[in-house]
């Protein structure tokens, strides 16, 4: 009896330790956010000007950031350009963070990186994507 108790606490440590030990996340600036805007992406590490949507309501930018730090640092090689940009805005006195997209299809991850650093990707899950999807497809 003892033997099988230590076995399901060893099991249990095991699984906890490894759903814990995820990718680091990405992180935001510990500041408001003033608005998030969304355009295509032009790809090669610069923003796209041509916005397609800016956000500043509180639930929009809630969820995007949500979105974003909820991504997981996971290594990946990317071959494709990115979907779309993201730039999350602070205000005039602080800086701007450019985020490429590659959003995922239904049922799928998506890929974000930190411009103009595509070596460090970050993965969400298939259930962000989907958040994410409403977002910048206005669905």
């Amino acid at each position: 009896m003892k033997r099988t108790v230590a076995i399901i606490t060893l099991l249990t440590v095991v699984l906890i330790t490894g759903c814990l030990n995820r990718g680091e996340p990405m992180v935001l600036l510990d500041e408001n956010i003033e608005h998030v805007d969304v355009s295509y992406s032009r790809g090669g590490g610069m923003i796209n000007d041509d916005i397609l949507y800016t956000y500043s309501d509180k639930a929009a930018i809630q969820s995007f950031q949500q979105i974003i730090t909820s991504a997981r640092k996971q290594p990946l090689e990317i071959t494709t350009g990115p979907t779309y940009d993201i730039v999350v805005s602070y205000g005039e006195q602080l800086p701007l963070h450019g985020i490429h997209v590659w959003l995922g299809e239904e049922g799928e991850e998506s890929v974000l990186t930190y411009l103009p650093n595509f070596e460090e990707t970050y993965v969400t899950n298939a259930n962000t994507t989907k958040q994410l999807r409403k977002l910048v497809e206005k669905e």
